[in-house]
């Protein structure tokens, strides 16, 4: 009899050991995935408050914020500036604006070469 509950002694030891494995493998899993979420919380916070938002901080500002875009093979001014000119403003004007900004003398435009716009 003795023997008996040494034995069912040993197993209950046993198995409380890999039980407490297994809670200490699940509380480490815990562990890490809640530092690793305070991590992505902190960086996106970080990059938020050192990024901002430029159009709020021009706004803010005053300032108007400048867009740039690099030429491709059948970009033209006129498209440029079609795409680009704000709801109601005239096209040509948009155009004008854009050559006086980048000194363009003509509508001629290279593949590669970066437009800023206003």
């Amino acid at each position: 009899m003795n023997e008996q509950l040494i034995r069912n002694s040993v197993v209950s030891v046993k198995g409380n050991h890999i039980k407490q494995k297994r809670r200490f493998r699940r509380a480490t899993r815990m562990l890490g995935l809640l530092t690793i979420a305070i991590l992505i919380l902190i960086v996106s916070i970080c990059v938020s408050l050192i990024g901002g938002d430029s159009d709020v901080f021009a706004a803010a500002n005053g300032s108007h914020m400048k867009h740039s875009v690099e030429i491709t093979k059948g970009d033209t001014l006129w498209s440029i500036a079609n795409h680009y000119a704000g709801k109601g403003q005239n096209v040509r004007e948009y155009m004008n604006e854009v050559k006086q900004i980048n000194d363009l003398k003509s509508n001629v435009l290279q593949v590669g070469q970066v437009l800023i716009l206003p």
